[in-house]
C-alpha cells in the first residue's frame, strides 16, 4: 500500500516508520528497498484485502496522477465486504490499474463490487503483447473515422481476448515510447480504449490522448477521441499511406475524399 496511518495522519512509506493499516488497523512496516517502490506492508505475509497485489512502478506512476485524497479509497458493500480502490475520483468513479493477469471470475467480481469504474491495463506486462497489438494494428480495418476506431481480430491477440468480455471501459497502456514499425505516430502519448459490445470475433479500439483521459477522470471533462481534424499531421499522413497500402479501409477511403473538399486547413 502507498499510505498508512501514523497518529491518524495518512503517510507514505519512509525508512524506519511504523504505521497502522487504514483498513484493518493492524501494524504495518515501511518497506523501502532498492528493487521495488517504497510501500507499506502488513507484518508477515498477511493482507486484509483479497484483491491486493504487489504494487509496481507503473501502478505508482498512474496513481500519482491523481490527488492523494483520491488514492487507495476503502469501499464497502451493503453486506460488509470491503476493498481498497486504487483511485476513486471526486465524482465517484473508481479507476483500477491492472498489471498482473486477472482471472475472469475476479474481474467480474470487481466490476460488480465497484460498479461505476474503469480499467487501465498495463500492455507491457507480457513481452509479446505490445508487438502483437501493433502488428495487427498495421493491417486493421478502420470502422469509424470520428472518433478514429480500428477493428482487430480477437483470435490473434491474447491481451484483447483477456479483456473483451469486460462490462466496463478498458484502456490499454503501451507506454510512452515509440517503437520501430509502429503504424501510427502520434505526437503525444495515447491509451487504446476497448469499445464495449464489439462484434463477435473482433475488438474495436480507439486511440485516446492520455491528457484527455486524465482531464475526464480528474476534472470531469468529456473524453475526446482522435479524428483527422486534430493537429496530428503525422498520424493523418500515416492513415493515408496505410489506406493506399492495404486497400482495406473502404469506408475511410470513401469518407476522406469527401471531407477533403470541405475541411479547413490545419
Amino acid at each position: 500500500m502507498k499510505f498508512a496511518l501514523i497518529e491518524r495522519e495518512c503517510r507514505e512509506a519512509q525508512p524506519g516508520l511504523l504505521g497502522k493499516c487504514r483498513v484493518c488497523g493492524d501494524a504495518m512496516i515501511a518497506k523501502c528497498g532498492v528493487h521495488r517502490v517504497w510501500h507499506w506492508s502488513h507484518r508477515g505475509t498477511r493482507t486484509c484485502d483479497a484483491w491486493w497485489e504487489p504494487e509496481t512502478t507503473w501502478h505508482r506512476g498512474w496513481k500519482s496522477q491523481f490527488p492523494p485524497e483520491c488514492q487507495e479509497i476503502i469501499q464497502w458493500s451493503k453486506a460488509g465486504e470491503k476493498h481498497i480502490a486504487d483511485v476513486k475520483t471526486d465524482r465517484g468513479v473508481v479507476v483500477e490499474f491492472q498489471h498482473s493477469f486477472l482471472p475472469r471470475e475476479e474481474r467480474e467480481a470487481r466490476e460488480m463490487f465497484y460498479r461505476n469504474m474503469v480499467w487501465v491495463v498495463d500492455g507491457l506486462r507480457r513481452v509479446q503483447d505490445r508487438s502483437r497489438f501493433f502488428e495487427l494494428l498495421a493491417k486493421a480495418s478502420i470502422v469509424k473515422a470520428k472518433p478514429l476506431t480500428f477493428s482487430l481480430p480477437l483470435k490473434k491477440c491474447a491481451l484483447l481476448r483477456d479483456w473483451i468480455d469486460s462490462s466496463k471501459p478498458v484502456f490499454f497502456d503501451f507506454g510512452d515510447n515509440r517503437e520501430p514499425g509502429d503504424p501510427l505516430l502520434f505526437p503525444a502519448s495515447v491509451l487504446w480504449r476497448l469499445e464495449p459490445r464489439s462484434p463477435i470475433g473482433e475488438a474495436h479500439l480507439s486511440p485516446v490522448l492520455k491528457t484527455s483521459f486524465l482531464d475526464k477522470y480528474r476534472k470531469g471533462l468529456a473524453l475526446k477521441g482522435i479524428d483527422y481534424r486534430m493537429e496530428l499531421r503525422t498520424a493523418y499522413a500515416a492513415l493515408l499511406q496505410q489506406a493506399a497500402q492495404y486497400r482495406r479501409l473502404t469506408y475511410f477511403g470513401q469518407y476522406m475524399p469527401k471531407m477533403r473538399r470541405t475541411r479547413r486547413p490545419f
